[in-house]
């Protein structure tokens, strides 16, 4: 119960333990191992992560596939793209392709936390400088204040403007959980795909992944109505599913293919050149599988550019701390001279 409350869930495999297997299961499928034989070795290559590895092992034991064992410890997503991949005989191209892309994450996942380090100890060390100005200097400075009112005015006002950005961040919150709440996955991917910022990603990785799937159905052999009634047997809150619907939409109303990226957000607006050529399945599979690493490289250049941004953001997060500081520490001093001056005068 606390895991569905929180979100958390303990047998999922890590970033770090996706990276690990699909990245050894590729070089050892290539090199001629038998999938069981490489989740036998997986405990002994990695003994840190020996029983969640193990697990996995009992589950292949059990004459299940890789994509069904895979799935209560990776993402829905990921898992239906190995069912894809196992149905037609392509699970090695699908494997270095997850191969390449957890890589390249866990990479970026290490940048990024090099990047943070630094920032992140600045404000640690601002927080600590905070609260000994509000603990230690600021009775100091009560002893020889003149101007309270002005300065319980100043303290009242910044109260009111933490409490007003407080109270935004948590409506905006509240509105995005009852968003997703209540709308289908459907429109969450949509509303993904047009956030500001983070929405060239996920519509990145969604061209990525519904091009290079489709890619690789169409490379079986597989027509397009073939294609759509076989993902209609995917969960319903996956993306392959939810373009099924787009499709089965598009030709019950009698539109064609090139007007479902004007539909959907998540759509790649290729599609339009792609679908109106003409092309035999294999020429368009071809054509799918290449923009699909096209996409992969502008996923993983955007990626980059938003861990470079991170950098300068935590340090103007971090400028506007120390203002903040120096405008606690000084502004009162400055009050209690201008109050000192006038009693002079």
């Amino acid at each position: 119960m606390k895991k569905k409350i929180f979100g958390l869930d303990n047998s999922k495999w890590t970033l770090k333990e996706q990276t690990d297997f699909f990245q050894t299961c590729s070089d050892l499928l290539k090199a001629g191992f038998s999938i069981k034989k490489i989740a036998n070795d997986l405990p002994l290559l990695f003994p840190q992560s020996k029983n969640k590895y193990q697990q996995l092992e009992k589950e292949l034991l059990q004459g299940k596939s890789l994509s069904s064992s895979l799935r209560p410890f990776v993402n829905r997503d990921i898992a239906d793209q190995l069912w894809i991949a196992e149905q037609h005989g392509m699970l090695l191209l699908s494997l270095e392709q997850l191969a390449k892309f957890y890589g390249q994450r866990q990479r970026q996942k290490e940048h990024l936390q090099g990047i943070l380090f630094y920032p992140f100890l600045l404000i640690a060390l601002m927080v600590m400088l905070s609260i000994m100005v509000n603990y230690w200097l600021k009775p100091e400075l009560a002893d020889f204040q003149t101007n309270s009112n002005r300065l319980n005015s100043f303290d009242f006002l910044m109260q009111i403007l933490i409490g007003v950005a407080v109270s935004g961040v948590g409506v905006y919150l509240l509105r995005v959980r009852k968003y997703f709440f209540q709308k289908k996955y459907l429109s969450k991917w949509d509303w993904l795909c047009q956030l500001p910022f983070l929405g060239k990603i996920f519509r990145e990785y969604a061209y990525y992944y519904l091009t290079f799937n489709l890619g690789l159905m169409l490379k079986s052999g597989l027509d397009l109505q073939k294609i759509c009634l076989l993902l209609t047997n995917f969960d319903e809150k996956s993306l392959l599913f939810q373009f099924s619907c787009c499709l089965h939409k598009a030709s019950l109303s009698g539109n064609t293919l090139t007007s479902l990226p004007d539909q959907r957000a998540f759509i790649p607006p290729e599609f339009r050149l792609f679908f109106s050529k003409g092309h035999t399945s294999n020429q368009l599979s071809e054509e799918l599988l290449y923009f699909s690493t096209v996409t992969y490289q502008r996923l993983l250049a955007s990626f980059n550019r938003l861990i470079e941004l991170i950098q300068p953001i935590m340090f103007i997060l971090v400028a506007l701390v120390i203002v903040g500081t120096y405008l606690e520490i000084l502004l009162p001093l400055y009050q209690n001279l201008g109050g000192i001056s006038h009693e002079n005068y």
